[in-house]
């Protein structure tokens, strides 16, 4: 059986819906209709509101490694959990839609599509012309200029365009830089410019270091304090009024050569698979039609014991494990559901070299993955920013 947890994601998904309403009480400026969910009594006004996103810093990874971020554990901070499963496809289009998984519909790293089989949500969306047939939910972005403020987003100029980008950032206005520091400048640019801004700024550095060498390597350790600085240049830089808020996508785990585990070792277990979805540390089985789930997952459990999760795809709906789920939604996901509970990955004979070459692994339940800070900065500092995003949370 899949573990349940706190929320599933959903204080993760009402921190854009807060940061909008905490602008639109600034600018004095009616609330989309869209967003009425939003707990706005505790904001504070806004000029500007800046959602940072570090890509795989999560909370336990930050707190073994604070002494490489001084400017960063100065500030107020709590543990939230992203979604699941904690995988950047399915993290990212809820922090910028505010819906969960199950509802927004890209919910996991590589998952069914009804006519082109297995893809990635983050690559493979060519023959996905109509984005909002895979990608349901409205991009919160563009109830920016509603409320009178600009919208921006600021990544690296690689991923200016594409079906995500297409998909989860519509309305804004996208601003490229290469670097950390090149993506703090813009950021801090633009919030001293005239117009009231909400701006979105994905930092992607951490969770490739950590996926290459380990987020306990001396790279990621490096790649930490090169956003550290950044971030402390930042904060000093930035006007009144303006709100800041930080957080990630998700967590990792390493994983050493020995803990990889092959899903083929054993034949029988796979008798009735008809693909392998997922990822290393979350794996769906899409069985055969007419396959016997509950005799899957059964044989699966007895097999692996406490080293994963194991459970049915109607089983984690039941629990909610990925929000509400729509009927077009649900069949994305495998028939059977193995997340990884211990230090082990799961891999197919047929992974990529560079797959199976990386240390950095995530996208299960474990504290490690789906704990992720946030932290308040700027105009939020303390604030009452993090009770208004757990009412919001509730009322969503």
């Amino acid at each position: 059986m899949l573990p349940t947890t706190a929320d599933n994601g959903a204080r993760l998904a009402a921190i854009l819906p807060s940061g909008l309403a905490a602008v639109a009480r600034g600018l004095a400026a009616p609330l989309p209709p869209q967003l009425h969910y939003a707990d706005s009594e505790q904001l504070p006004a806004l000029r500007s509101f800046v959602m940072i996103v570090v890509d795989g810093l999560g909370s336990a990874n930050l707190s073994a490694r604070a002494g490489h971020a001084p400017a960063l554990a100065r500030l107020p901070r709590k543990r939230i959990e992203t979604v699941a499963p904690s995988t950047t496809g399915a993290a990212l289009t809820t922090l910028l839609t505010g819906r969960l998984p199950g509802d927004h519909g890209l919910i996991g790293y590589r998952i069914r599509h009804p006519e082109l089989g297995l893809v990635t949500t983050l690559r493979d969306w060519d023959g996905i012309e109509e984005r909002s047939s895979w990608q349901h939910a409205t991009p919160l972005l563009t109830h920016a200029a509603s409320i009178g403020a600009r919208a921006v987003a600021i990544g690296r100029p690689a991923h200016a365009s594409g079906g995500l980008t297409e998909a989860i950032l519509t309305g804004a206005e996208y601003l490229g830089g290469q670097r950390i520091e090149d993506r703090f400048a813009i950021a801090s640019r633009v919030l001293r410019e005239d117009a009231p801004a909400i701006v979105y700024l994905y930092i992607d550095e951490l969770d490739k270091a950590g996926h290459e060498h380990g987020w306990q390597s001396e790279q990621w350790g490096r790649r930490l304090e090169q956003f550290d600085a950044s971030l402390e240049g930042f904060l000093r830089s930035i006007p009144g009024q303006v709100g800041v808020a930080l957080t990630a996508d998700h967590g990792m785990v390493d994983i050493a050569p020995h803990q990889q585990v092959m899903l083929e070792a054993d034949p029988d277990l796979l008798e009735g698979v008809a693909a392998i979805g997922g990822e290393p540390r979350f794996r769906s089985l899409y069985l055969h039609e007419g396959g016997d789930a509950d005799a899957v997952a059964a044989a699966w459990q007895r097999a692996e014991g406490n080293r994963a999760w194991v459970g049915t795809r109607a089983e984690a709906i039941a629990a909610g494990s990925f929000g509400p789920v729509r009927s077009d939604v649900a069949p994305r996901l495998g028939d059977v559901l193995i997340a990884a509970r211990k230090q082990v990955a799961y891999f197919t004979s047929t992974e990529d070299a560079r797959v199976l070459s990386m240390v950095g692994q995530h996208g299960s339940f474990t504290d490690e993955e789906r704990g992720v800070p946030l932290a308040l900065g700027g105009a939020l500092a303390g604030s009452s920013f993090g009770a208004s995003v757990q009412a919001t949370a509730r009322r969503a």
